[in-house]
């Protein structure tokens, strides 16, 4: 009797079926990728190395192999970079964080270092630029002084090379004779003043375009010397019958707290201005005045405009009006005190108000001083007591007119005001 198959051997036929399709598969490709690799095997034979011809080298071991260049750039980052930064930033070129980070700042230091190195300065830390940067003879930073710009107007209390070149220019053409020191004080002022009034320009003191290029121009004109008066010429009377006219200018003005120590007098108004000449003789009688102990001047009062005048005509009148005058009656009233425009000594640049600050002057030992010695430095006591009804005017100790010495003693000796001596002089 036959035995009845089990399941172990319906599992192995099932395998030997399997593998046999198997083959029939993957027996083609095979067989196709052997028979390759057989002709490449036969094109190109494997090289045996003959090690008997084979040279056998042995490192020198103090040859030291030279490093790869280093080259840094905007966007390299790392510990070299950090290194680069603090380098620049021991000599002054670098300002920046050290963060390893190579960014504008980096190369705008790298940049300054190179060209101040004679380098090209492109902003790469090249070998030639670390090279420079980490050696001893790597220079701190020197900083470009940035020019200053050319100034087109140059006024008091303006300072710099500038100024020192207006001053050297005006000392070259005769206009000034202070230190050439770049400070523009008021010896300068003064000198930019006489320019203008010589050459016609606005007289302000003040170095503007026109002034500025009339001053450095090639073809500018010396100084010219002012002619010293004739002694025997009469001095200007000015009154109510000798009026100037509304266009009358007065020469060679200087501003007074230019020309005046501030040790002799104090001048009460910034732009109080008079005669150059009478100038000189203020600050004369002034410096008597102290060697004899008396100080505490001050000068209220100097030229005045046309257009000033009348303002102050006006402004006093119209107080007078407010205090119940007629306009009639106001008008009387001011020109016993104040000029008509036209009138007025101050027109002339030759007539000061000299007062004592906070107090009344006259009867002070500036008054009584003044009024003995002023004659010897050509001033005169323009408006005396016991002349009222020949100047037209109440007494005035304080209202001294320069006339010049040769005019002033005679009129001190005769006991003379201008309006008599005028007369006098022309009677010879």
């Amino acid at each position: 009797m036959r035995k009845k198959p089990t399941v172990f051997t319906y599992v192995l036929c099932a395998a030997l079926v399997g593998c046999v399709i198997g083959v029939f598969i993957l027996a083609p490709k095979t067989v196709e990728a052997y028979r390759g690799y057989v002709t490449e095997r036969d094109a190109t034979p494997t090289p045996t190395a003959l090690t008997a011809s084979v040279l056998q080298v042995t490192e020198d071991p103090n040859n030291t192999p030279a490093p790869t260049a280093m080259y840094l750039r905007v966007g390299s980052t790392g510990d070299e970079v950090k290194r680069l930064q603090t380098r620049l930033k021991e000599l002054g070129f670098y300002a920046g964080d050290v963060d390893g980070q190579y960014g504008q700042g980096t190369a705008a230091a790298v940049k300054l270092f190179q060209s101040q190195h004679g380098l090209t300065a492109d902003g790469l830390a090249g070998t030639e630029t670390l090279g420079d940067l980490y050696s001893d003879a790597a220079q701190t930073y020197i900083p470009t002084p940035t020019p200053s710009p050319t100034p087109s107007l140059l006024s008091k209390g303006d300072k710099g090379d500038a100024v020192r070149a207006l001053q050297q220019r005006l000392k070259d053409l005769g206009y000034y004779t202070g230190n050439v020191d770049g400070d523009f004080g008021g010896a300068t002022q003064e000198a930019v003043r006489l320019f203008q009034s010589q050459n016609s320009m606005d007289v302000d003191g003040i170095s503007g375009g026109a002034t500025l290029t009339a001053i450095f121009a090639s073809d500018a004109p010396s100084v010219a010397i002012t002619p010293t008066p004739d002694p025997s010429t009469l001095p200007l009377l000015v009154n109510k019958d000798h009026p100037v006219a509304e266009g009358y200018q007065a020469q060679d003005l200087v501003v007074l707290r230019n020309v005046l120590p501030a040790s002799l007098v104090y001048v009460k108004g910034s732009d109080i201005q008079g005669n150059r000449e009478a100038a000189a003789a203020l600050q004369e009688m002034f410096e008597a005045a102290k060697a004899d102990g008396i100080t505490g001047w001050q000068i209220s009062a100097g030229y005045r405009s046309y257009a000033y005048q009348q303002q102050l005509f006006d402004d006093q009148v119209a107080a007078f009006v407010s205090q119940g005058k007629s306009k009639t009656a106001a008008i009387s009233a001011t020109r016993l005190t104040i000029a008509d425009p036209g009138t007025s000594e101050h027109h002339t640049g030759l007539a000061f108000d000299i007062t004592v600050a906070d107090t009344i002057f006259k009867g002070t030992k500036q008054q009584i001083w003044m009024n003995k010695n002023c004659w010897d430095y050509g001033f005169i006591i323009r408006y005396p007591e016991g002349k009222e009804k020949i100047t037209g005017y109440v007494a005035e100790c304080w209202h001294i007119r320069y006339v010049g010495v040769q005019h002033s003693t005679v009129m001190r000796d005769h006991d003379w005001c201008l309006e008599e001596y005028i007369e006098a002089m022309t009677k010879q």
